[in-house]
């Protein structure tokens, strides 16, 4: 299935900016957008002034970190917008020559007009689809295989964006410094602008770096789906054999066409199985048969069946056990009382998995109490901690609902926050609207070195905010996107959170209690 180009730029600069790939994004909080960056102002972003320090090639990036089930974060990115307009347009203006990875069957993620605008969204199949497809694939075969590309976005090699764009022979001819303006060495610079100029890696959050991703597996693919049945999740593979021998063959196979991009494959997550296989974790099948089938689950069957995915999860660490559970329940109706119940028990596992935290708007606003909010205290708590561990997306959902809320931040929450130097939770430290917070968050900006063009870079996103509040001014001294941008309107949260935050600036100031100031 084609794309039409003039999409891919919209979905790209509008709807897949931010790092929010998941079906409900979740990974950030909603007050984020970029609808307002439209393909008018990227253009003009592209007309505006060059960077041109010495010392410095491409744009550095704000780094969001999210954190998985295990607890460890992996870092996101939310590049430069004139490093971003640049890939954006580059990629749009070529897409004639890169929709091939729209029609690989093979990729379960790949470019699609989806109806919320975005062009890439990392979503599982339906059940029913994903159950025939297994199936048919399975049928008559009597091997799986199940492999992954070793540590993939961060070793993906710029250079071979051209290899797999127009073939290694044409493209190695065509590498030198006359042959710069070539279109797929102009796409190779500007993978690399959104990272420093470097060329190992691309930027994980934004779609143009699944786009990149998959112009180079598309291309393994094109190689391996005539000689095995298989499927590609991103980087993860199954495959459907006969033979045990053919089982090996395929990974033999695919390391030898991975390496002539430059990439390993994940020996230590790489098995053979024998056939049949269960279709399901056993964890999901437990979970799926324990759910109570109730009208209305009582809140004594809603703690049961979370003790349930607690046990399940000691024992399955790296899987999505807990949130899968919880979903479960906020997608049902609970009974009298069950809300607090799940409430209070989902609170208490977020202090351990973060990534719970966006599953709790529901449950917030089902237990306000004559329009009180109840759980102030373990929310200030929450993002503490989180602040403590570095988690961006942790600390980033404490402070919305805080701030959604219209509860205070405490001033040592404050005081971790600042100490993170963590840009989004700065940004919604700030949106909290309190003057004294507000403050040191401007005096933080202040302290940034106005020569190190990388560190700015790496709080873009706090400094064109609150440039466009005129909190401060410009610290670009040569460059123009920040003009430009607050020239045509272009802001990246939504306006009726900027009111919010406003009206918060006169509400009753914070504790100093264990400020330290």
């Amino acid at each position: 299935m084609s794309v039409d180009k003039d999409f891919v730029l919209s979905a790209l600069l509008q709807h897949n900016f931010f790092p929010t790939q998941k079906k409900a994004k979740e990974e950030m909080p909603p007050i984020f957008t970029s609808v307002a960056f439209t393909p008018d102002v990227a253009k003009k972003l592209t007309a505006g002034k060059p960077r041109k320090v010495d010392g410095y090639q491409g744009y550095d990036a704000v780094e969001y970190k999210l954190t998985r089930f295990n607890g460890v974060s992996r870092s996101c990115s939310i590049p430069h917008p004139a490093a971003y307009a640049h890939l954006s347009l580059c990629i749009h203006e070529h897409w004639d020559k890169l929709d091939y990875i729209a029609k690989n069957k093979i990729s379960r993620i790949r470019p699609l007009e989806h109806s919320d605008g975005r062009i890439i969204i990392m979503n599982y199949e339906e059940s029913f689809e994903k159950t025939t497809r297994k199936l048919r694939s399975a049928f008559g075969r009597r091997f799986i295989v199940h492999t992954d590309i070793s540590n993939y976005f961060p070793s993906v090699y710029s250079h071979a964006v051209p290899w797999a764009a127009v073939g290694f022979d044409h493209a190695k001819k065509h590498k030198s410094s006359k042959h710069k303006a070539e279109w797929f060495n102009q796409l190779d610079e500007k993978v690399r602008w959104l990272k420093r100029g470097e060329t190992q890696g691309v930027a994980i959050g934004p779609a143009t770096s699944n786009i990149v991703s998959e112009m180079i597996l598309a291309r393994v693919d094109e190689t391996l789906s005539g000689e095995f049945v298989y499927t590609r999740f991103i980087d993860d593979y199954t495959a459907y054999c006969n033979t045990e021998e053919k089982a090996q063959e395929f990974v033999r196979r695919l390391a030898e066409e991975l390496a002539k991009y430059k990439l390993l494959l994940n020996i230590h997550k790489t098995e053979v199985v024998p056939l049949p296989h269960a279709l399901t974790d056993d964890w999901v099948a437990e979970l799926s048969l324990a759910l109570p089938r109730s009208a209305a689950v009582s809140a004594s069957d809603a703690i049961n069946y979370l003790n349930l995915a607690v046990r399940l999860a000691q024992q399955t660490p790296d899987g999505s056990v807990l949130k899968y559970a919880l979903k479960s329940l906020v997608n049902r109706e609970l009974g009298f009382m069950a809300d607090v119940d799940v409430l209070r028990y989902a609170l208490t596992l977020s202090f351990h998995q973060p990534v719970l935290l966006p599953l709790l708007e529901k449950l917030f606003d089902s237990t306000m109490f004559s329009g009180m909010f109840l759980y102030a205290s373990e929310l200030q708590q929450l993002a503490l901690e989180h602040a403590r561990l570095r988690r961006s997306d942790a600390v980033a959902w404490a402070l919305y609902y805080l701030n959604k809320y219209g509860v205070a931040v405490e001033a040592v929450c404050a005081d971790e926050i600042l100490s993170s130097g963590d840009c989004v939770p700065l940004l919604l430290l700030y949106l909290s609207g309190a003057p004294l917070h507000q403050a040191r968050v401007i005096s933080f900006v202040a302290s940034l070195d106005p020569a190190d063009l990388y560190e700015l870079d790496q709080y873009w996103l706090l400094l064109y905010e609150l440039f466009r509040e005129g909190k401060i001014i410009s610290p670009y001294k040569d460059e123009d996107a920040f003009e430009i941008m607050a020239a045509n309107a272009v802001g990246f949260i939504k306006p009726s959170e900027r009111i919010a935050s406003e009206a918060g600036s006169s509400s009753t100031e914070p504790s100093d209690e264990g400020s330290g100031t």
